[in-house]
């Protein structure tokens, strides 16, 4: 399938573009942080631009053959995960959805070690003062990458792989810069190799650019190998991260990516305005998601509608659709959902929260994001 990229998507007011790192990289492509002319999303996944955007973007629907959910209630501190918030075409496919018997790990399973196990890592680190990255060589090109490794990482002993994925307007360096969502810092036993691959808008692109395209989806393919053939990881441990653009790419890999991601963690995502496999995959995934409930970028019933195409999956005949997910309270501190009527092997947790279109949504009164634990959590239960 052959879908058209948006190429256009920012918020107004005092929220960054796609919620990106303030730290500017050279020769930057937007300065992140700043206040940015707006433009809403439609339900229909048209697009309203701003009044500086001289660009009218072009959207695919990006749900072709997709079983997605109908818009939520009004009411935004109460779950729309019920049977009648499906279409038709959802409750026609979930009964075809049940996952796979032989598929997925156990929690707790075995590590399952790569071919790098064994190897001395030989790869050419540069750095960006003390941050280390590579340039990537794939089929298509050099992408840079940044890559953080344990100090005591262990050539015999497989590790933990984490994928953060910059959003639009951002940048690899952004997010190494803020520990990949906060998770660096929570790996107090350094078991876990981080990477943030670079997006595939360059300097000359604009800050409208969409970061991650149908080709990117090799470009994780090779950059997965090209991982797991230098180090010794733990190839049933695998997660991606990101937010807005990035959770949009994260969750559009659980599409298909199954085999090789044992799960995604979206902030702030959509199941639209980008490219999603098509046909999808019918296999299981851990999934992740955090809404904002005043997110008008990547509304509400968006990040549901992703949440609830992950739940057909995920669960026996599509059950855990008429599972109600409880909800945060309209201006109290976040609440973080997990399904029980998913399998055991593919949890989904909902995380929610007043809030706009930002990864790192905080608590009433507190200065520290609830977002990063409550993802490594998600994370190291597996």
């Amino acid at each position: 399938m052959k879908s058209k990229f948006i190429s256009a998507l920012a918020i107004a007011g005092t929220l960054a573009l796609f919620g990106c790192s303030d730290s500017t990289p050279e020769n930057s492509i937007t300065s992140l942080g700043n206040d940015v002319p707006g433009e809403e999303v439609t339900d229909e996944g048209n697009t309203e631009v701003g009044p500086e955007s001289s660009t009218t973007p072009e959207i695919s629907s990006a749900t072709e053959g997709l079983s997605s959910a109908a818009e939520s209630s009004a009411d935004l501190g109460t779950s729309s995960s019920s049977a009648e918030n499906v279409t038709e075409s959802s409750a026609a496919q979930s009964s075809a959805s049940e996952p796979e018997p032989s598929f997925g790990w156990a929690k707790g399973n075995a590590p399952v070690g790569t071919r790098g196990c064994g190897k001395n890592t030989q790869l050419d680190l540069k750095y960006r003062g003390d941050k280390p990255y590579i340039d990537f060589k794939w089929s298509q090109g050099t992408r840079t990458v940044r890559i953080d490794i344990p100090r005591n990482y262990n050539k015999d002993k497989p590790s933990r792989l984490v994928f953060g994925m910059q959003c639009m307007g951002g940048w690899a360096g952004g997010v190494q810069d803020e520990g990949y969502y906060g998770l660096k810092p929570l790996d107090k036993d350094e078991t876990t190799i981080f990477v943030a691959p670079e997006g595939s808008c360059g300097p000359n692109d604009g800050q409208w650019c969409a970061p991650w395209k149908e080709f990117d989806f090799q470009l994780f393919d090779e950059l997965l190998a090209m991982l797991e053939d230098s180090f010794c990881i733990d190839s049933s441990r695998v997660f991606s991260t990101g937010f807005s653009y990035g959770s949009m790419f994260s969750n559009s890999l659980a599409w298909n990516h199954q085999e090789v991601l044992r799960a995604v963690a979206a902030y702030e995502t959509a199941e639209r305005n980008i490219w999603l496999p098509n046909p999808r995959k019918r296999l299981g995934i851990g999934w992740m998601g955090v809404l904002g409930f005043d997110d008008t970028m990547c509304r509400p019933e968006m990040g549901r509608a992703a949440r609830d195409s992950i739940l057909i999956t995920n669960s026996v005949d599509g059950v855990a659709l008429r599972e109600q997910a409880e909800e945060a309270q309209i201006g109290g501190p976040h609440k973080c959902y997990d399904y029980t009527t998913v399998e055991d092997r593919f949890p989904v947790r909902w995380c929610t929260q007043s809030g706009g279109h930002i990864w790192d949504h905080k608590d009433p009164g507190q200065k520290e994001t609830w977002v990063s634990a409550a993802t490594w959590d998600f994370i190291t239960q597996f």
